[in-house]
């Protein structure tokens, strides 16, 4: 054999020695690798888009790989996010989005609004207007301050703000949060506390209930003195008249008794003896 044919053969066996020492690290590089980004579960997200109310099915849902850890209340079985055959979307749920149990609700095919309230808090609903309700722009999710305008008469006229940054739940009876269109309705359902509810119900029979609209993501809670008109505007009632009233004439009542005649005018009493 000639040397240059033995050559190549050393050349060609060492690099076919190469070759499978960088398949083999290739492969021990990969493996951990590959190992850590394998999905350790399976979680349910929406198969399709959802409208509020629309009642979840098998076939809105399914099963995707989730890296990384769990939320503690995410579904892990369609058939736990089912339920009873009567849960119901509670805001717009996109396509792919993690179905969580705060999204969904149930209970005879109705919209449970006890769901959306938040621990200790309760729900009151309050008489809007166009004018009272921030003109129709009000939507499930805002913040509100309540304000009680209350007249006692011409005497006094005043305003104050009884409940700060309260959350609206529903405007009528709408509790979509992705309502977009402006809309005059008749109430609004708000979250307050227990103490705060019972504010509102007061003032609902002693005044009017204005709602003031606040900026998205503002929860400020600020001092807010009470105004009245005479403080804001400098109006005062019409003054009263200081001339003298006209004397009111006495009257005279006369009593005798055969002996004495009394003359009573107003609180005077004035007696005379009648001789025999």
């Amino acid at each position: 054999m000639r040397r240059s044919s033995i050559f190549l053969l050393l050349g060609a066996l060492l690099l076919g020695l190469l070759a499978v020492l960088a398949a083999r690290m290739a492969i021990n590089n990969n493996g951990p690798a590959a190992e850590q980004e394998a999905p350790k579960a399976f979680v349910v997200v929406a198969a399709k888009p959802m409208k509020f109310g629309d009642k979840i099915s098998p076939d809105m849902l399914k099963t995707t790989p989730w890296n990384g850890p769990v939320p503690v209340d995410a579904y892990t079985s369609p058939r736990d996010a089912v339920g009873d055959g009567e849960r119901t979307a509670l805001r717009e749920i996109k396509e792919g989005e993690l179905l969580l149990p705060t999204a969904v609700t149930g209970g005879a095919g109705r919209l449970a609004s006890s769901t959306l309230l938040g621990p200790d808090m309760r729900a009151v609903s309050v008489p809007v207007s166009e004018t009272s309700g921030a003109g129709g722009f009000l939507a499930p999710g805002d913040r509100v301050d309540v304000f009680l305008t209350r007249s006692f008469g011409d005497d006094l006229s005043y305003a104050g703000a009884i409940v700060q940054g309260a959350r609206v739940l529903a405007v009528g009876q709408t509790s979509d949060t992705s309502q977009s269109e402006p809309a005059v309705v008749k109430s609004a359902t708000i979250e307050v506390t227990p103490a705060e509810a019972q504010k509102i119900a007061l003032a609902q029979q002693v005044g009017q209930i204005h709602l003031a609209l606040r900026a998205t993501g503002d929860e400020s809670r600020v001092p807010i003195q009470t105004a009245t008109a005479t403080e804001l505007f400098g109006m005062r009632p019409p003054s009263k008249s200081t001339a003298p009233e006209p004397a009111t004439p006495a009257k005279v009542a006369v009593r005798s008794d055969g002996t004495e005649v009394r003359v009573v005018r107003g609180t005077e009493t004035t007696s005379y003896q009648v001789p025999r």
